[in-house]
């Protein structure tokens, strides 16, 4: 009998340690789930797929998204296509620079952009291209884990239009596809659209919280396809963290997303000099720090004083940090489900639409999200990290429990996309 062959599609080279999280946790968890699968893992898309984008599919997309799809099965689909190759979390890289080219040097880069012209011609990485078509038209089942969020940028709304189209590739081809562990926070009516055109056809979705499951419900996905599953990096609690902690003994943490951080009232300075009252040293590190590095040093700067870690620190590594503070003031949420992984209380900060805030009310967790969107978070942030340091705080007592129930609901949301595998 012929093994069923599972494609992933992850980030595989990542600068992000919650990218890397998920991406290993997730090839290790579907390795332990199919053991007798051909497992094979793809990097995302090729970089032929860079000179598609959502504006020129126009205003009724799903026409001439079908079209793309199919000229790229008639020019790349062929029977003697290497395949990607066998999934290990080994294959998985984190670039630990934790440095990104911004302003004029980002603009020129992205201008000039050579080996993405050369790609769509044809002239670089043909081979990369006919993998990954044909690993979507062959495989039993295709799984796409899209990193967490689908978001209404320009920028995003590309990835995902290049990422559906090895879906739309593998559905064509008469192949199970499956969308896992994302939100959906989708503003573009024709990104609706599009979404709405792929995830009707899905055999499987795997939302990460409620809010996103009735975002897919709204697009006419319905049936009894879709899941609610918590986020795949709680799946890190199941392993022991074995790096050194962090000297910082006592610490306040803090993982804030530059990129997002004057999206609300601007009350930044207002906070670190709350915080600096409590009299703790202050460490500055997330999962992003190639997004997050200039901010935290900007912060630091305010408080005269504390750590900033200038490189991005794997997964595993991350976690030590956190084991060195006693609470974490976080608008990143994967810097904050490793936080609670190393049993250290959290105080989260609502950078987008929905996304900490759903997955801290799937928890239950005890400290809610605060939003800077409304004005005098600041101040409520710190009566609630204040709560957390309290001698008799109780916030953290049942965080294993927590843990434990993510994990479990992770099993169970996850079990009939791996019954998939078995009934090619």
């Amino acid at each position: 009998m012929n093994k069923s062959r599972v494609l992933l599609i992850s980030r595989l080279t990542t600068q992000n340690a919650g990218n890397e999280a998920l991406s290993k946790e997730l090839i290790d968890y579907a390795r332990g789930c199919l053991p007798s699968a051909d497992l094979r893992a793809l990097d995302r898309y090729p970089r032929y797929f860079e000179q598609f984008g959502l504006d020129q599919l126009g205003d009724d997309p799903c026409p001439a998204f079908d079209t793309i799809a199919r000229r790229l099965m008639s020019k790349f689909q062929s029977l003697g296509a290497p395949l990607p190759r066998l999934a290990d979390s080994n294959m998985v890289k984190l670039d630990e620079t934790g440095r990104e080219l911004t302003g004029a040097m980002r603009k020129l880069k992205r201008r000039v952009a050579v080996r993405r012209r050369l790609a769509a011609l044809g002239v670089i990485e043909g081979d990369a291209t006919s993998i990954a078509v044909n690993a979507c038209a062959s495989s039993d089942l295709v799984i796409w884990n899209p990193a967490g969020e689908i978001q209404p940028t320009t920028a995003s709304s590309d990835h995902v239009v290049r990422l559906l189209l090895l879906l739309r590739i593998a559905q064509l081809a008469g192949r199970k596809t499956a969308v896992i562990n994302h939100s959906l926070e989708l503003g573009d009516d024709r990104l609706k659209k599009l979404v709405a055109h792929v995830y009707t056809r899905l055999d499987y979705g795997g939302l990460r919280d409620a809010h996103s499951v009735a975002a897919a419900r709204g697009l006419g996905v319905q049936g009894p396809r879709i899941f609610e599953s918590p986020d795949l990096v709680f799946l890190a609690s199941r392993r022991l963290s074995t790096a050194a902690a962090s000297k910082r003994n006592g610490a306040i943490g803090l993982a804030v997303n530059g990129l997002e951080a004057l999206a609300g009232t601007d009350e930044w300075q207002i906070l670190i000099e709350g915080l600096k009252r409590l009299k703790r040293p202050f460490l500055f590190v997330s999962n992003a720090m190639n997004h997050d590095l200039d901010f935290a040093r900007r912060l630091a700067k305010i408080a005269g004083e504390g750590e900033v870690i200038d490189h991005q620190p794997g997964y595993l590594e991350l976690r030590s940090y956190y084991r060195g503070c006693d609470v974490l003031v976080s608008s990143r949420l994967h810097a904050s489900i490793l936080a609670l992984c190393e049993n250290v209380p959290v105080v989260s900060i609502e950078p987008s639409v929905f996304k900490l805030r759903a997955i801290f009310e799937q928890m239950g967790y005890p400290v809610q999200t605060e939003r800077l969107q409304e004005p005098g978070w600041s101040k409520r942030v710190l009566e609630k990290v204040e709560r957390c340091l309290a001698p008799d705080s109780k916030v953290s007592e049942n965080t294993n429990r927590i843990l434990e129930d993510q994990t479990t609901r992770i099993d169970r949301a996850y079990a009939p996309l791996f019954q998939l595998a078995g009934h090619v």
